[in-house]
């Protein structure tokens, strides 16, 4: 997994790209209450989160992406809620 996560962050210097990716994802996901584009938020999310959670003062980073699947998971139950009511 270190050698995944150093050559994304290292090698192909994505750090940076990632982390924008990311955040332009999940603050568009939020507008469309969108399920999929969260997940893909949360899976450009995690190299950054692994990467921060390696710092004595940030060992819950990589809990961030949670956040964001559990965002995902309550778009998915609401649409399929309303899918049901129609």
């Amino acid at each position: 997994m270190e050698e995944f996560m150093g050559l994304l962050l290292g090698t192909l210097q994505l750090f940076y790209p990632l982390l924008i990716a990311a955040v332009v994802l999940f603050i568009y996901a939020l507008i469309k209450q969108s399920w999929k584009l969260m997940l893909i938020s949360a899976i450009l999310l995690y190299p950054d989160a692994w990467y921060f959670s390696g710092s004595p003062r940030f060992p819950w980073a990589i809990f961030v992406p949670l956040i964001q699947v559990v965002l995902a998971a309550l778009f998915y139950l609401k649409k399929e809620n309303l899918s049901k009511i129609d």
